[in-house]
């Protein structure tokens, strides 16, 4: 079993500026070794004894060289404080680790990319031995030295109100450097002052569109955060710093005396070489840490203004991007915006954080790929993490809307020619082709069937979970089995044009029905005089067009909606595409897609502004015009939205994510 031990100074070891969440990734993914007696690989990393989950390969090409030890990028970032910094380079990635800056060489192997942290191990006194899929890390501990906390300031543009708390910053002195865990949020069932109200979800069912009630001001539930630090804190320093485990020590603004039940806390937990320090924060803000020398600390910034700003070339054609994005506010009088301007410009302005990728989708090695919850049945839901693996794409942003309950698609779906699930409600789509110009717009599906008495009868959608008065159709594309999705359903059998039998509603064969592969299947709902028109033996013809027309040409097409660019201009019009009003005027986390002037492809993951809810529709369609945009649709949003990049979401932690049906990915072809 290969086993070395790397020590050297560690003077040279380098600063990190940012930690995130810990990202786990499925049991289910993990690797098998490879077959060459020279690489070994696997998805478990080991660090003291603590197990996390990490894509890593060890690569020895020749028995005199150097053993090579390379470990997912964003799984460093995440799990073990590797900050990786901008880069143009994808094959060099500079990175901060407490002193100077380094760079690291990364390698993609699908789907991964790797960073070599061969040199970093070595000089940071590191034991590394691979055991099967895990590789195990021995990383001599710190110890901390002190810690006390700071106040820290607003920025101007960040107001504050009676609910925000008031910003700080933890300062933890260590006698060496070391790596820090950021573990999975867990939300608290409390609230800062008052009870909870449930907040609204995003209304992706437009069966509710009828509904008018504005969504309510929602009273934030307190998120716990966990710090974890390979670094032990002496019993002295805890009995000699009682002040520093309060709850008092994240304060609210002095305006505000909540009582003591609904403060937040700070606790700090030593084990097993390890340090936990954990805090309670309003949901919107993420702790920000960062590493300084001379001497070792650690600085733990708890603000709502959190994003640190990214531009990473992850592989050719592919650039991580994130950064606060600045639009004008809506909604203000004249006077009013003429005097915060003369006053404080910055007040006039709203800033959002923006998670996006820029896929440059002209290279021959990028494919756009519909990816599918389950891709032989249309019902289902999965995170977007499980979805992308699944699918073996390296980059992926959550699809179209679908019903939560019976985890049916809500929209278009066409892959490779085949309808998926139809349109509906002339809602937007985004269409693309090998060879062909990806397009967006407002698409319908229409398609009839014609008697053989030469009767015409329109149909509603194909295979779509959207029920409306009429005759839906569904194929085998929808899965090998039909199962009534109301109880009052009249289901026509049609086997090679013809015919062949009913199925009435609440008979034991209506429970679930086969669905003919040379066939289709007729649902009639809420009309069930429409069975007179079609007998049992007629000969049925069917037509099916898009409109537009261009759309029947697309092999590859998934809607959502609503459409928000084109040709540069804004054409938001949600009533257009039947969103109900509360959808409308909802503020919320949001995801969309987009193309830039020179046919780069956005995928935009947008979140909370600080001290504040989301993006409404309309400021998102602003975001995506800064971005570049000239054609833009809007996807399914809120807990939904998740954008993913080398097996881990950059926007979210992962329970923050909800399961969603549908994706589009982004497959690189690499060379064997």
């Amino acid at each position: 079993m290969l086993n070395f031990n790397l020590i050297k100074n560690p003077k040279n070891i380098i600063l990190l500026s940012s930690v995130i969440w810990l990202s786990i990734l499925p049991v289910s993914t993990l690797a098998e070794p490879k077959t060459n007696s020279n690489q070994q690989q696997g998805n478990r990393i080991k660090i003291n004894g603590n197990l996390i989950n990490i894509p890593w390969q060890i690569d020895q090409s020749h028995s005199n060289a150097k053993i090579s030890v390379k470990i997912s990028d964003i799984g460093l970032m995440q799990n073990l404080g590797i900050n990786l910094l901008d880069t143009n380079n994808s094959s060099q990635q500079p990175i901060q680790w407490f002193a100077s800056k380094s760079i690291l060489s990364a390698q993609y192997i699908n789907p991964y990319r790797y960073l070599d942290l061969s040199n970093l191990a070595e000089f940071s006194q590191w034991q590394i031995k691979p055991d099967g899929t895990t590789l195990k890390i021995t990383i001599p501990p710190s110890t901390i030295q002190s810690l006390h906390i700071e106040t820290l300031s607003l920025e101007p543009s960040l107001s504050q109100t009676e609910s925000t708390f008031s910003p700080k910053k933890i300062i933890i002195q260590l006698d060496k450097p070391t790596i820090w865990q950021q573990p999975i949020p867990e939300i608290k069932k409390r609230s800062p002052s008052t009870p909870l109200q449930p907040s609204p979800p995003l209304t992706d069912d437009p069966t509710t569109r009828h509904q008018t009630n504005s969504p309510q001001p929602v009273t934030p539930v307190l998120q716990d955060w966990s710090l974890i630090l390979e670094a032990n804190i002496t019993t002295k320093l805890l009995s000699d710093s009682p002040e520093f485990f309060k709850p008092s020590i994240i304060t609210k603004s002095p305006n505000f005396s909540p009582p003591n039940p609904n403060s937040t806390n700070l606790q700090l937990h030593s084990q097993n070489n390890q340090t936990q320090v954990k805090f309670s924060i309003p949901p919107g803000w993420r702790p920000v840490v960062t590493s300084l020398d001379s001497p070792y600390r650690l600085l733990i910034e708890i603000k709502p203004n959190f994003l640190e700003p990214k531009n990473i070339l992850w592989q050719p054609g592919i650039r991580w991007r994130q950064e606060y994005i600045k639009i004008p506010k809506n909604n203000i009088s004249l006077g009013s915006l003429i005097n915060r301007i003369l006053t404080n410009p910055e007040s006039s302005i709203e800033q959002f954080p923006v998670y996006w990728l820029e896929v440059n989708i002209n290279q021959p090695e990028i494919n756009l790929t519909p990816i599918l919850s389950n891709p032989n049945y249309r019902q289902g839901t999965s995170p977007l993490l499980d979805i992308a693996q699944q699918a073996k794409v390296s980059a992926a942003i959550n699809g179209g809307f679908f019903n939560r309950n019976n985890q049916l698609p809500l929209g278009a779906i066409r892959l490779n020619n085949n309808w998926l699930s139809s349109p509906i409600l002339n809602r937007g789509v985004i269409a693309w082709g090998k060879g062909k110009p990806i397009i967006m717009n407002r698409l319908i599906l229409k398609e009839t069937i014609t008697t053989s008495s030469g009767q015409t009868i329109p149909l509603q959608y194909l295979n779509s979970a959207y029920t409306e008065s009429g005759i839906s159709r569904y194929t085998s594309d929808w899965g090998k089995f039909y199962t009534p999705i109301n109880q009052q359903e009249n289901i026509i059998v049609v086997e090679n044009n013809q015919i062949t039998r009913y199925i009435q509603p609440h008979k034991p064969e209506s429970s679930t029905i086969t669905i003919p592969l040379g066939g289709y299947l007729l649902v009639i709902r809420g009309r069930p005089e429409l069975l007179k028109l079609l007998p049992i033996g007629t000969h049925l013809q069917l037509q099916s067009q898009t409109e537009p027309a261009e759309y029947q040409n697309y092999p590859n097409i998934l809607g959502a909606g609503p459409l928000l660019i084109q040709n540069s201009q804004i054409v938001l019009d949600a009533a257009l595409e039947r969103f109900n009003p509360a959808f409308q005027q909802q503020q919320a986390i949001r995801s969309a897609i987009a193309i830039t002037n020179n046919h780069t492809l956005l995928m935009v993951a947008v979140h909370n502004r600080p001290n504040g809810s989301g993006p409404s529709l309309a400021e998102l369609a602003q975001i995506l015009q800064k971005l570049g945009a000239v054609t833009a649709l809007n996807l399914d949003g809120g807990s939904s939205t998740s954008l993913y990049l080398g097996g881990y979401y950059l926007d979210r932690p992962v329970p923050t994510a909800a399961p969603v049906h549908n994706g589009l990915g982004i497959a690189i072809k690499v060379d064997s």
